[in-house]
């Protein structure tokens, strides 16, 4: 798929989600000016320039989380950066070592992202020390004096962030899962506004898998009788719970409540629809600290209503199979409704716990360590990756191949502040193709942008104290901006590196050509070296990302039907399943998104592959009304031709992985219509005998709970039909546009 020049251009400037992160930028920015301010003051300004540079780069490395995290993270940039600022000092002087060390630095920075965010962070700024560091060559004095520095830079940067800013270990769980909450009640507002897509639900199993994240970092010393734990612990287990009944209240009101008869009821589910958003978002609210007040009292007597709404179609039954058929999907929304209701107290119980008892003492806090859970040791996790067929591996080696062309490049060339060029790869190349051609365009655009700026600046305002406050701003934004826009923090950041390099400079115009020629190089090497260096191809992945959420999707469906057929009990495993399956068509999902900012992608490819995903999502959705439901089933006779409808999906499921991991077209579709017309008699059975018993008033018999057992599988298996049937058409479209 080829970009044309407005959705390149919304493809630059779209920003990502969240808001500009102003804390950051105003630490930073904090950082930066102290040393700079005292080093005017004692007429050392390079040397508070370097301090307040390096304390940056260790600033940088602070991910956030526990103190003790947060502690560790910055002790070993600081160590690290003191020691790449040591060794690249001296090596300056010997290019073919400077070159060697630049090799093995840079494959050191990629394999640093083993160990998580923290770990890819450390190393980041670590490669970043070095390779400017070999552009600045001392002797070993200046080398050792250097260190120094960035040792003292390290202790300030920690001193701010760790004892003078605001301390709050447990936000960024308390953020990500007030995050949960509001991303439930976000996707309940797109459903009424009838705007509600895949997207959505990826986008809370997301949220749900970055509060385990931050959860995972998390351990206190007696885990058992501590009280943070639990309630964080309750609250994703809840947020999944609610999610899975969500998910299958908006599939029964898609699926089976757009009939005449349903519109004496739509504004009341409607009101229950409201109400329950705005419970979800006042949940979120209390997580995070804000004041809100929870209460389920319009909800409930919504609920009310709606049952006596059910009662009365009840009494309203003349006979017909077709009125008793819009009975039973009420009575599942009803049931499904109660069950919502019940989550949500439990749900709003932790909240307002964790609320009444987060008042701990400062030693409670201070006991966080890290989490509990087995952690491999650093030497077993780097042998298990040093193999081409390890993606980060392959990555490493990039980087540090790229940076050495770089090095030698502009050492070969003189090419001023030719440092520039190494810095801008390491920034630059990404893990995937999609990742590094947008960083090279925001980079290489940011950049001119920035340069011309800063050459206007230079050329038209002389005082060093107003420049010194612009040299601060421009921290301040380009921090804020990073995870927000990169390209708009490029130009922030180009315009205080030309700011700091030589204020007044009579030739900043030629400083500034010299910056964007630079980052040209740096950006078109980086840009190569997917193209020459293992490339990793999103259009190479995405086959095996939708095999595998295929095969997830397949199990679901399994473990689920095994309990109607009567061959497992119902445990936690389903939920566990379920949310398997749902990071693999997020996987998939992610993985399609890289696909469309790869350069010369076939558009024919992209209603397919959308479509798959799509349905794949509308399957899981269906499977998941069922899953909710076995908490009503109480094991009757299975029914006759389930295990055949069973057998059919499953072999589908299978096959339409395969198909798609192979490249070749899937088999044609079994004769489920058929399956599903065998099915039918058995169901309409249950129905006419139950409504014959209504006939009389008996209540509580085998029959009602057989229906109650089968009714909602009668109301999904087409469904199911329907969606496996769109998924198989879309696989064939697929294998045939390659």
């Amino acid at each position: 798929m080829q970009l044309n020049r407005s959705n390149f251009l919304r493809f630059l400037i779209q920003s990502e989600p969240g808001k500009p992160a102003i804390s950051n930028g105003l630490r930073a920015a904090f950082a930066l000016g102290v040393p700079m301010l005292i080093g005017q003051l004692i007429n050392q300004r390079e040397s508070g320039l370097f301090v307040g540079l390096m304390a940056h780069f260790v600033n940088l490395a602070n991910i956030g989380g526990p103190y003790q995290i947060k502690a560790k993270t910055m002790a070993q940039a600081t160590l690290g950066i003191a020691a790449s600022v040591f060794v690249g000092t001296l090596v300056a002087h010997v290019p073919v070592l400077a070159v060697v060390l630049t090799l093995l630095w840079g494959i050191a920075s990629g394999f640093a992202s083993l160990y998580g965010n923290a770990g890819a962070n450390v190393g980041l700024v670590i490669g970043i020390s070095f390779i400017t560091t070999i552009a600045q060559p001392g002797n070993l004095e200046v080398a050792l004096m250097r260190s120094l520095l960035c040792l003292i830079a390290g202790g300030w940067a920690m001193l701010l962030s760790l004892v003078m800013w605001p301390f709050r270990p447990y936000d960024p769980i308390r953020l990500a899962l007030a995050n949960c909450f509001s991303a439930i009640a976000n996707y309940i507002q797109a459903f009424v506004g009838k705007v509600a897509t895949t997207e959505n639900i990826l986008e809370i199993r997301k949220a749900l898998e970055t509060a385990r994240t931050a959860l995972g970092t998390l351990r206190i010393e007696q885990s058992s009788r501590s009280w943070i734990n639990e309630p964080f612990l309750l609250l994703i287990q809840d947020g999944d719970r609610l999610l899975g009944l969500v998910v299958a209240l908006t599939e029964l009101l898609e699926t089976h409540f757009q009939q005449q008869q349903y519109h004496t009821v739509q504004q009341l589910v409607d009101d229950a629809l409201a109400e329950i958003s705005g419970i979800l978002q006042a949940i979120a609210k209390v997580i995070s600290r804000k004041p809100a007040s929870i209460d389920l009292g319009n909800l409930q007597r919504i609920y009310e209503a709606l049952k006596e709404q059910e009662s009365l179609q009840r009494k309203a039954i003349a006979g017909s199979e077709t009125d008793y058929t819009t009975l039973v999907a009420f009575t599942n929304l009803v049931l499904t409704l109660k069950k919502l209701i019940e989550q949500l107290q439990y749900t709003a119980q932790t909240a307002k716990s964790l609320a009444d008892r987060s008042k701990m003492s400062q030693r409670d806090i201070d006991r966080l360590l890290l989490f509990e859970e087995e952690q491999r040791s650093l030497l077993s996790l780097l042998k298990e990756n040093l193999t081409l067929d390890s993606a980060i591996f392959r990555h490493a080696l990039r980087i540090g191949v790229s940076l050495t062309v770089g090095v030698i490049l502009y050492s070969v060339t003189n090419l001023p502040m030719g440092y520039w060029v190494t810095l801008t790869i390491i920034l630059v190349l990404k893990p995937n193709l999609g990742a590094t051609f947008k960083r090279f365009f925001q980079r290489v655009g940011g950049t001119i942008l920035g340069a011309v700026l800063a050459a206007i600046l230079l050329a038209t305002i002389t005082s060093k104290p107003v420049l010194d406050i612009i040299i601060l701003l421009t921290v301040f934004f380009g921090v804020s901006l990073i995870a927000f826009n990169y390209g708009y923090s490029v130009i922030f950041f180009s315009i205080f590196v030309l700011l700091i390099i030589d204020i007044g400079h009579p030739i900043s115009w030629q400083l500034a050509g010299f910056r964007v020629l630079n980052t040209l190089i740096g950006a078109g090497l980086a840009f190569a070296s997917h193209y020459f260096i293992w490339p990793n191809w999103e259009r190479d992945r995405l086959p095996s990302q939708i095999a595998t959420a295929l095969r997830e999707c397949h199990k679901y469906f399994r473990d689920v039907m095994a309990v109607y057929q009567g061959t497992k009990e119902r445990d936690s495993s389903i939920i566990s399943q379920r949310r398997q399956t749902g990071l693999a068509i997020g996987n998939a999902q992610a993985s399609f998104q890289g696909l469309l900012r790869e350069p010369q992608m076939h558009q024919e490819l992209v209603e397919p592959v959308m479509t798959l995903l799509l349905y794949m999502g509308r399957f899981t959705n269906a499977v998941t009304v069922l899953a909710v439901h076995l908490e009503h089933f109480r094991g009757t006779v299975p029914l006759a031709e389930l295990e055949t409808f069973v057998r059919q999906i499953s072999l589908l499921l299978e096959q339409l992985a395969d198909s798609v991991q192979q490249e070749i077209p899937p088999p044609p579709l079994p004769d489920l219509e058929e399956t599903l017309q065998k099915i039918q008699p058995h169901l309409q059975a249950l129905r006419t005998a139950r409504i014959e018993e209504l006939a009389v008033n008996q209540g509580h018999t085998p029959i009602r709970q057989a229906v109650i057992d089968y009714s909602i599988l009668d109301l999904e298996i087409d469904q199911i039909v329907r969606r496996l049937t769109a998924m198989h058409s879309a696989m064939i479209r697929l294998i045939s546009g390659k």
